[in-house]
């Protein structure tokens, strides 16, 4: 191994001990400077609150040791955003990433932006190694239930109702399970099994893969297997993966199954090809064949074989698929359409199935209740009769129920199979999830203020220590604009202003989640103009926030200029500039605020 691969082994753990959430703006906050200042307005920042916070300009003990500790944060944050390698960390990881010395094997010639690049390559390396690791083991069970006998009664007279038997029946069983194993960076092993059962007759299998990657335009994998059914069998099979050009790619996969009837042999081959963008194109040809030994000759006989073409088009907003089939032992097209909604995270899906054997329609939904959980149901209504599947995803983990419903199809089976999946899911949703849910949540803040309450508490104390210290600046200032009916900052209150219909809280003074700031707002004014830049406004020196970890906060701003009263609410991320004559009260207005 080279020394440069082993070095960028180390940076990497070095980045898996850091978590990229620890990003911030505390140091622009407080130099109350943009992201994308340069290193001149930087400095003029520093040397602005230099000269508040330097210990030479007070004489008092107490408030030269205060400043002491100002005037430090204040030059650690000036270091940091004037060098670009410190800049540029702080930008990836935020304070934790300087303090981390292991850093230091980033070499020094490296620029900035190669910096940044390099920590976005691991940082998506290391999530996407995350989700593997996550979804190594997955399993899957299916259960089907025959209720064909619940709908019988509405094919014949209601005199024969009590003849009828009425019930549910599991006719079909199968357990699933496959454990993933990295062998190596390019070969993975794979070990499968599942037990079914059907109508009394139960089976099972294992299957054992061994995949290698060949490069960044292919892998090929060998499997074989066993299985135990109404005939033992054994299998091996090999798949293949090869991108031939940016666009086009191949797919092929040969099986051979063995059994006391003889061999079976399958054969599948697909290219594909990128249209543009959001579309793909496939066309598939697959065959299957049985070979028997007679006692005098060889037979040889196809099962079944067919030539496919697909298109795939997939958007954020939508899926359409539109596959037409020519084969044995039967020819179809599928069109199918899905549509995908943001809030909540859902899908509704239509398909349509037309061939030799009929017509087969489908629709269906499904919504992702948390972060690692799906539920879905999908109606099936065709020559096959009534079906409807119920599906529930959890992580690598799937449940699927599938009910057959009818045999025919009937408007019954149809409407309870619709209503009854849909009726049931709002209901547990209202009843039972989302209060878990908003529990959840309020036990969530809870905790989490519980663990920040020594951070508020510190945070506080050195906002006070601050405005101890700019005193003097504030009085200066505040004399200035009112001689010349300037800026005059009346009101400023930082926090959790609003309620949840988004209109301001008639207890602003009372509430421990809103502090009044506007001393702190007042000192950054400068020649009757008030620029704060972009991102959260706590770390402003003399401002601390009361309720970290709380979404939603907002700023308040009442003031006066050329004798008139303005107002502005604003979410504390935006910037904020003023005087503006869009925040001009009217006569009314001033008299309410």
């Amino acid at each position: 191994m080279s020394d440069q691969d082993s070095n960028d082994e180390y940076v990497e753990d070095v980045f898996d001990s850091l978590e990229p959430e620890t990003t911030d703006n505390a140091y622009y906050g407080f130099l109350n400077v943009s992201k994308n200042a340069s290193t001149e307005d930087i400095t003029a920042a520093y040397k602005k609150l230099a000269r508040m916070f330097h210990p030479d300009k007070h004489q008092d003990p107490e408030k030269r040791a205060k400043a002491e500790q100002m005037f430090s944060k204040l030059k650690h944050a000036h270091e940091v955003l004037t060098d670009p390698h410190k800049r540029a960390k702080y930008d990836c990881l935020g304070e934790k990433g300087i303090a981390e010395q292991a850093w230091e094997v980033v070499s020094r010639v490296k620029t900035p932006q190669e910096i940044r690049e390099e920590y976005e390559s691991i940082a998506q390396a290391r999530a996407e190694r995350r989700r593997q690791q996550l979804t190594n083991p997955t399993s899957s069970v299916s259960m089907t239930v025959n209720a064909t006998d619940l709908f019988d009664r509405y094919l014949y007279e209601p005199e024969y109702d009590e003849y009828i038997e009425s019930g549910l029946e599991v006719s079909k069983l199968s357990i699933d399970q496959s454990i993933q194993a990295p062998l190596s960076s390019r070969d993975t092993c794979t070990l499968s099994g599942n037990v079914h059962t059907s109508n009394g007759n139960g089976g099972g299998g294992l299957k054992c893969a061994l995949r290698r990657i060949t490069g960044d335009t292919g892998w090929m994998e060998a499997e074989l297997g066993v299985d135990e059914g109404n005939v033992l069998s054994s299998s091996g099979s090999a798949k293949f993966y090869r991108k031939l050009t940016e666009r086009n790619f191949v797919n092929m996969s040969g099986t051979l199954q063995f059994s006391r009837r003889g061999l079976h042999p399958e054969l599948e081959a697909s290219i594909g090809t990128h249209l543009d963008r959001h579309t793909l194109g496939y066309l598939r040809y697959n065959t299957n064949w049985l070979v028997m030994d007679s006692e005098d000759r060889v037979l040889l006989a196809e099962d079944g074989s067919g030539m496919c073409t697909t298109v795939v088009r997939n958007t954020e907003r939508s899926n359409t698929t539109v596959s037409l089939q020519f084969g044995i032992p039967s020819t179809y097209l599928i069109l199918a359409q899905t549509f995908k909604f943001d809030e909540p995270k859902r899908t509704a899906r239509f398909a349509l199935k037309l061939g030799t054997f009929g017509l087969i329609a489908e629709y269906g939904a499904t919504e992702r209740i948390t972060s690692l959980s799906t539920i879905g149901f999908t109606m099936i209504v065709g020559t096959t009769g009534v079906t409807c599947k119920l599906k529930l995803t959890r992580d690598s983990q799937s449940y699927l129920l599938p009910i057959h419903l009818s045999d025919e199809v009937m408007l019954q089976p149809v409407f309870y199979g619709t209503l009854v999946p849909l009726l049931a899911w709002v209901t547990v949703k209202k009843l039972i999830l989302n209060p878990l849910e908003e529990n959840k949540k309020a036990e969530k803040r809870r905790k989490q203020k519980e663990s920040l309450r020594e951070k508020v508490i510190a945070a506080r104390k050195e906002a006070e220590a601050s405005m101890n210290l700019m005193e003097e600046r504030h009085q200066r200032i505040l004399r200035e604009e009112e001689d010349k009916e300037g800026l005059v900052i009346t009101r400023c209150l930082y926090g959790m202003l609003v309620d949840q219909d988004g209109n301001l809280r008639s207890d602003l003074e009372e509430s421990e989640d809103v502090i009044d700031i506007t001393k702190a707002i007042q000192c950054i004014v400068e020649s009757s103009r008030l620029v704060l830049w972009e991102g959260s406004k706590s770390s402003l020196p003399g401002v601390w926030d009361p309720c970290p970890g709380d979404g939603d906060k907002r700023i308040l701003v009442n003031y006066t200029y050329k004798g008139a009263a303005h107002q502005l609410l604003s979410l504390e991320e935006e910037p904020i500039k003023l005087p503006k004559t869009s925040h001009k009260l009217s006569p009314a207005g001033a008299k309410l605020s």
